[in-house]
This record gives structure tokens, C-alpha cells and sequence, in this order.
């Protein structure tokens, strides 16, 4: 006889089946998490192809603007290139908006956002960048290149302005710039006066004034800044050698291949917030316990001991494979001016030799000149092929020829209240011997006008002497207002005393230039060595990178990827609020 069955099957096959329900529930949620990850990572990753997209662009933007303008000073370069923004081939709810700034390295940043869905998934990069000019481009890229050394005693400021935008006063900004190239060439600053610019020797560094450099300095050799109090670099320090700090503050972070020294009441206060205040590839020596550390830990800790990645500055080699004599940045005399001053020599049959003196005055245009001296007399100019108006020609007033109108003298000479104008265009002057200026002397240049001096001797601005210049800056032709090209080799061989004010470009790569009047120095000027003492500064006319001195660039401006920098997005979303500098 069978037993009736009590419903353990159907018990059973409920509970196998409650068991599969919770795998199989189990299993979809894993793969609706699975899914959701798989579609955030999609939308990250689609945010972060935009932020790439807005990078690219911006870059294009940039290349696009030195294209069309040629070589520009970054914060020009960041004037007349807009910011780049728009959408993904994906739908408009896919954005990318890209910002350009210049950070305190003085190198370019395009922090770009990309966005995707309304926002819901962000991406931020930041790229560095730097501008590479063109082969060939303007030899007036800095305030003051002293190709073997500078020093600097001075009590005037050093910085810069744009004269193509407006005065002095409205324009001033802090790209005065001051360097050495030949190797082992120092820069001594020992001066009263701020420099409102980067600071760059291909040796020591010497830090002996009272004012500070606002900007950042940079050393293949070392650094050594003197005792004292205050802020005495507004910036960063990067040297492949020492670093000795003997007084006061440094505002950026320090960078040094080789030991590193600092003494009482010194301080690096890393105002960017870098993980390392110092950094020292060699041993460490560390006065001060209180003001020597960061987070509590002493600069003489091992976390500090660690050799940075300095990059070199480049030195003038003409015996490394790569090297290019016309190139600004790693040649002294880029336009190779003995050369081209032998070439108008020979285009040359004759020379006149003038002195201005007591009640005369000198009136010349491209054309011709007019003087008293004995009588009345009336010079010509020779036609002559001058580089320098290879591609931007003279400005003549009766049509133009394939050369050049200039005037050969032999000596230019203004002693007591002798008078020169210049007028009526491009006036070009090649003087095979000296142009001096003494006594109450004036040289004035009217508006439009230029007046390009070619020589091979000396050049002497007195005390008592004043150049007037109507309109500062690049005439319409695209030529300085007042410039020196000097193929003197001996010494002193360009000395300015004035005490009014002088507007040059001054190119002398082979002598002495000497500052040491209580007039200041508007453009810029390039020597062998420089020295400049006394009330004399120098304002950077960045108008002056749009010369072309020796011809069209062989290579165009670019600009070159430096790498990526770390930004929070809120700190992108505070630029983008706020200025376009960091």
C-alpha cells in the first residue's frame, strides 16, 4: 500500500527555483553596474578625447596667428589669438571650451575642458608650450644680451613696453629680459633697481643688489645671492650648478643640479604650492632650522636631496653639428656683420666727412643732404644693396629701385650746439669710422621717419646730448626709428652718457656697450659685454621682434609642446573667471 505524498516536490522545486531567482538577479545587477562603468568610462573617456579636440584647436589657433603676424612676444601672441571653443562630431551636448594663459615659467598654457552629457562627465588637460621664432628673425629679442658677460650697478629700472600698442606708460610689462650666450658668460647684478624680466647666463648668477628680479633666473653654472633682506627673486631658480642664498626671499621654488647653501633668515616660499620647495642634486647645507623646512621637514632631509631635470641653456658652439650662426638665441652676431659690412665697403668709391658745429645744422632725407659748413654744401647718396631692407624696402618718396640710397661718410661728427634732421623716409648712413655727439647736440628723427646707421667705429653719445625720436617704434616701412649695426671689435666701442632719454635698437655683438648716463635706454641693445651703471635703465621695446634684420625667416615661428602640468578643475574654472595670466 503507497503513502500519499505530502508536497516535498513542490516544496523543493520552489526553493530551487528562489535559489536560480537570486542568482539570476544577482547576475543583473553585476551587469548593470558592469554597464553603468562601462558607460562612465565611455563618457569619460569621450570627455577626455574633447579636452584633447579643444588642446589641438587652440594650438591651431596659435600656429595660425604666427603664421599671419610672424614672431610675437608671448603675451601679444596671447592678445591676437582668441580662445577656442565648440562641439564634438558626437552632439551638441559634447563641448570643449580651450584657454590660453602664460604661467610664471613664462611659458604658454591651454588648460581646454571637455564636457559630455550636459556636463555630467568633465575632463581637464593643460598643455605647456613655448615659442620658437623663426630663423633668421629679429636680433632685438631682449631688453639687454650681453653675449660675454653683463653688469648691471645701476639705479634704473629694467622692464619692458610695446610700442606698437602705446607709450611707455601705458603698455609697460614685465618681459625685460637680460642674458649672456658664449660660454661661462656671467651676469652681475649688483645694482639698486628692479628687474622686471627672466634673468638667464650661461654662468654664475650674481645677485649682489638690493632690489629683487621679478621673474625667474635661470643658470648653467650657479647662483649666488647675497645677504640681505626682502623679496629678492619674484620667481623661480633653476641652475645646473650651486645654489647659495645668503639673506632674504625667493617667491618660487629653487631647482639646483649641484649643492645647495642657505644661510640665516632665508626663505623659498613656494607660493604655487609645488610638492618641494627645494630640490639639490649635490650635499646640502642648511643654516636655518626654523625657516629651512617645509611641512615640518628640514631641507637637509633626503626627500630634498633628490637632482632635478634643469634644462641646459644652449651655448654658443660654432663647432656642434647643429649649430646655425643665424640663429638669435645661441649666436652672438646672428647677421654676421663683418661680412655684410665688407660687402657695402666694396659697393663704396667715396666718402664724405662731416662736423657739425657751433650754429650748423644737418638736414637729410633718403634723397639728399643739405649743410653749411664753409659755404653752402649738397651730398648724394650711392646705391648700395643693405641687408637689412632685403624684405621690408625703403621708404623713398619718389618710387624705389632694386638697391638702396646711402649716404658713406667717413667720420659724423656734432660738437657744440650742432643740430641733424632727419626727415622725409628710410635715411640710411654707413660710416667707416666714428659718429660722435658732444656738447648741447641734438639729433632729432620726425614722425615716419627712420634713420639706420651702419659703422664701423666707435659711437659716442655725450652728457650734453640728446636724440629726439617724433614716433618711437617701427616706422610703416617696418624699420626702428633709430638703430646702430656696429662691426667694431675693440673696446667701448658704444658708450652712451646722455641725460635725456634715447630711443635705439643698438646691435653692436663684437664691442664693449657701455650705459652710464642718467638717461634712460628705450629698445634694446646687443654687445659683446655690457655694462651700465648709474641712473641709466632700459624698457624693452617688444615691438622690436617684428624686425626682420637679416631677410625673411628661413623657418617660421612655432610654437613647441612642452608637456602637460596638473591643474584642479577648479583652478581652470578660476582662470577662465578671472585674467588670462597666471
Amino acid at each position: 500500500m503507497s503513502k500519499k505524498q505530502q508536497g516535498f516536490t513542490l516544496i523543493t522545486v520552489l526553493i530551487l527555483t528562489g535559489m536560480a531567482s537570486v542568482v539570476v538577479l544577482s547576475s543583473l545587477r553585476e551587469n548593470i553596474v558592469q554597464e553603468r562603468l562601462s558607460g562612465n568610462f565611455q563618457k569619460k573617456l569621450n570627455s577626455r578625447l574633447l579636452a584633447e579636440k579643444g588642446v589641438f584647436e587652440q594650438a591651431k589657433l596659435l600656429q595660425q596667428t604666427l603664421n599671419r603676424e610672424g614672431v610675437l612676444a608671448i603675451d601679444e601672441l596671447i592678445d591676437k589669438t582668441g580662445n577656442a571653443s565648440g562641439v564634438g562630431v558626437i552632439g551638441d551636448d559634447a563641448k570643449f571650451t580651450a584657454l590660453l594663459s602664460k604661467n610664471l615659467d613664462g611659458e604658454l598654457e591651454i588648460a581646454s575642458l571637455g564636457q559630455r552629457y550636459a556636463g555630467d562627465a568633465q575632463s581637464n588637460l593643460v598643455a605647456r608650450f613655448s615659442v620658437q621664432g623663426g630663423k633668421g628673425s629679429s636680433a632685438f629679442t631682449n631688453a639687454m644680451v650681453g653675449c660675454k658677460g653683463v653688469n648691471l650697478s645701476g639705479s634704473g629700472t629694467i622692464d619692458s613696453y610695446d610700442s606698437s600698442k602705446g607709450s611707455y606708460e601705458e603698455t609697460k610689462s614685465s618681459d625685460g629680459d637680460v642674458s649672456t650666450i658664449d660660454g661661462d658668460s656671467d651676469v652681475v647684478l649688483s645694482g639698486h633697481s628692479p628687474i622686471k624680466g627672466d634673468v638667464k647666463a650661461t654662468g654664475v648668477i650674481y645677485l649682489n643688489g638690493s632690489s629683487p628680479i621679478i621673474g625667474n633666473i635661470r643658470s648653467n653654472t650657479g647662483v649666488n645671492i647675497s645677504s640681505g633682506s626682502g623679496l629678492r627673486i619674484d620667481g623661480n631658480v633653476y641652475t645646473r650648478g650651486f645654489y647659495i642664498h645668503k639673506g632674504g626671499r625667493v617667491s618660487g621654488v629653487v631647482r639646483a643640479n649641484g649643492d645647495a647653501s642657505m644661510q640665516w633668515s632665508t626663505y623659498i616660499d613656494n607660493t604655487q604650492g609645488e610638492s618641494l620647495d627645494i630640490m639639490y642634486g649635490g650635499t646640502g647645507n642648511f643654516k636655518d632650522t626654523y625657516n629651512n623646512q617645509q611641512d615640518g621637514v628640514h631641507y637637509s632631509n633626503r626627500k630634498f636631496n633628490v637632482n632635478p631635470n634643469v634644462e641646459p641653456i644652449t651655448v654658443a658652439d660654432p663647432s656642434a653639428p647643429d649649430y646655425d650662426p643665424t640663429n638669435p638665441d645661441t649666436s652672438c652676431d646672428p647677421l654676421i656683420i663683418p661680412e655684410k659690412m665688407a660687402q657695402l665697403h666694396s659697393d663704396t668709391d667715396s666718402y664724405h666727412s662731416l662736423s657739425i658745429g657751433a650754429t650748423q645744422q644737418f638736414k637729410l632725407t633718403n634723397e639728399k643732404g643739405f649743410f653749411s659748413q664753409n659755404g653752402s654744401q649738397v651730398i648724394l647718396p650711392s646705391l648700395s644693396d643693405v641687408f637689412l631692407f632685403d624684405t621690408k624696402i625703403q621708404n623713398q618718396p619718389h618710387g624705389s629701385t632694386s638697391k638702396e640710397y646711402v649716404f658713406a661718410l667717413d667720420k659724423l661728427k656734432l660738437t657744440s650746439d650742432g643740430k641733424m634732421e632727419v626727415s622725409g623716409g628710410d635715411v640710411i648712413l654707413f660710416i667707416d669710422g666714428d659718429f660722435s655727439m658732444e656738447g648741447d647736440t641734438r639729433l632729432t628723427i620726425k614722425k615716419d621717419s627712420s634713420l639706420t646707421i651702419l659703422i664701423t667705429g666707435k659711437i659716442n653719445i655725450g652728457a650734453g646730448a640728446s636724440v629726439i625720436t617724433e614716433q618711437e617704434g617701427l616706422t610703416t616701412s617696418g624699420h626702428p626709428s633709430l638703430s646702430f649695426y656696429s662691426s667694431f671689435t675693440g673696446v667701448n666701442g658704444v658708450q652712451f652718457s646722455g641725460a635725456a632719454n634715447l630711443y635705439a635698437a643698438i646691435y653692436a655683438p663684437l664691442t664693449t656697450v657701455k650705459l652710464s648716463g642718467s638717461g634712460e635706454l628705450f629698445g634694446s641693445v646687443r654687445g659683446s659685454t655690457i655694462t651700465a651703471s648709474g641712473g641709466s635703465g632700459a624698457h624693452y621695446d617688444a615691438g622690436l621682434l617684428k624686425v626682420q634684420n637679416g631677410g625673411k625667416p628661413s623657418t617660421p615661428a612655432r610654437i613647441v609642446f612642452l608637456g602637460w602640468r596638473y591643474k584642479t578643475e577648479e583652478t581652470i574654472q578660476q582662470n577662465s573667471e578671472g585674467t588670462s595670466t597666471n
